[in-house]
């Protein structure tokens, strides 16, 4: 497979500088002598240190990490905005940016005016103008609009035509920070489809984005960079999950999760990784209060990670909790369905069970159904056990979250012929035993 980006032991400091007459002197050796090397002595802030990723042409891409982590910086350097302080990198190709800022439309030119402005550094012919023109215009679906100053626009429909007019062009390697906004279901299925269209042919692509659905989305591998380095490197629904367990143990820490003090390695070193001690799976199990906790989990029978159903089998949990002290608790049981997307298809959920956790400490639910009711293809399941009283006085996690086992298990529906179902039921009682 050809390699479009290969990036090999890359750092990128940022000087820090006592004195002003120091940042002179370092902008004139940059102009004079055209590298970015800092000055012996001169302090220094690191945002990316040693990154090495290989990247294939046609790979999609995500990079996740928190604010400061050195995501932007990596892209820019991609883009050819600076160079590394050290390492190198290779780019076999023509590199397209869209990055915050990269249109900018002026408020008394109607879009159409804006749209031919930046389309005309592009040096294409009157008809391939007027072909591209037409296709911005039919995507934004903005009317009599599309024809009137930008100043006429509400904030929505410029956003719309910005990116419509940003992602006009295609190229061998399609770098995204951050601008691909949000909306409703019609506009985000018109995003994706235009996305599938811009990436078409083998083009590479880079997204950095602080929406997880997005990179699950777009992405087949993602990228998870802590403090300038990079942390995973992975199938995106294995780092995306991981990561999102190092915000939530973020959050039982700080309420600023950005705050660079609480890393990684003092946060949990396995990034949530457990092992049930009764049926012995691997799960990635999410901070919580710990009066009780899921000790076992067994899918059909199996104490296994993974199923495979035909659509119309049927589907039981067998779940074991363990207290930490006899007494009574009421608890509420929630198992939440995710699809490859990381988009939620469905929930089940149960009316609240009140249990006297005895002397073994131990407890057993059984959830039971008769049919499965997914339509053909892979689905992963949280299970969630909260703290029914507390649900009642709060909306606070960390007072009603007992323990989440998150997307731990996955099921892998296939087609049946005896029935089809177009989705998943959203919520269901649970059976109690």
């Amino acid at each position: 497979m050809t390699t479009a980006i290969a990036i090999e032991g890359v750092s990128k400091h940022y000087p820090v500088f006592s004195h002003p007459w120091q940042a002179v002197r370092y902008l004139f050796g940059v102009i004079k002598n055209g590298t970015t090397r800092i000055p012996k002595g001169t302090h220094a802030v690191a945002a990316l240190s040693n990154v090495n990723l290989t990247i294939a042409r046609g790979e999609r891409i995500g990079v996740i990490g928190r604010n400061g982590a050195g995501k932007s910086t990596l892209l820019k350097l991609i883009a050819g905005d600076f160079t590394p302080t050290e390492g190198h990198f290779t780019i076999d190709g023509n590199v397209y940016c869209l990055l915050p800022g990269s249109v900018s439309f002026s408020f008394e030119q109607t879009v159409e005016e804006n749209a031919r402005q930046h389309l005309s550094y592009l040096e294409l012919s009157a008809a391939d103008m007027a072909a591209r023109l037409k296709e911005i215009e039919n995507f934004v679906e903005l009317g009599e609009y599309f024809h009137q100053p930008v100043k006429n626009l509400s904030l929505g429909m410029r956003i719309r035509a910005e990116f419509a007019v940003a992602t006009s062009q295609t190229a061998d390697i399609v770098v995204i920070d951050e601008v691909l906004g949000a909306g409703d279901i019609y506009w985000s299925e018109k995003i994706a489809r235009r996305m599938e269209q811009l990436c078409a042919g083998g083009t590479t692509l880079l997204l950095v984005s602080h929406s997880l659905d997005q990179i699950n989305r777009y992405c087949e591998r993602a990228v998870w960079i802590e403090r300038g380095k990079v942390v995973m490197d992975g199938p995106t629904l294995e780092v995306t999950k991981r990561y999102e367990g190092f915000l939530e143990r973020l959050s039982w820490q700080t309420q600023d999760v950005d705050d660079k003090s609480v890393t990684i390695e003092n946060v949990a070193a396995q990034m949530g990784d457990e092992i049930l001690p009764d049926s012995g799976q691997q799960v990635i199990r999410w901070p919580g209060r710990g009066d009780v906790l899921i000790t076992g989990v067994w899918l059909n029978g199996e104490g296994a990670n993974a199923l495979e159903l035909n659509e119309s089998d049927a589907l039981s949990f067998r779940i074991i909790l363990r207290a930490q002290k006899p007494g009574h608790h009421s608890l509420r049981y929630l198992l939440t369905f995710w699809d490859t997307y990381g988009k939620r298809t469905g929930v089940m959920e149960n009316v609240d069970d009140n249990v006297q956790f005895g002397d073994s400490l131990t407890h057993e639910v059984t959830v039971n159904r008769a049919q499965i009711g997914l339509a053909a293809g892979h689905y992963f399941i949280t299970i969630s056990l909260k703290d029914a009283q507390a649900c009642l006085a709060t909306t606070l996690e960390s007072q009603i979250r007992l323990d989440v086992l998150y997307r731990s298990f996955k099921i892998t529906v296939k087609s049946s012929t005896f029935h089809r179902h177009d989705g998943f039921q959203p919520i269901y009682r649970l059976r109690i035993s």
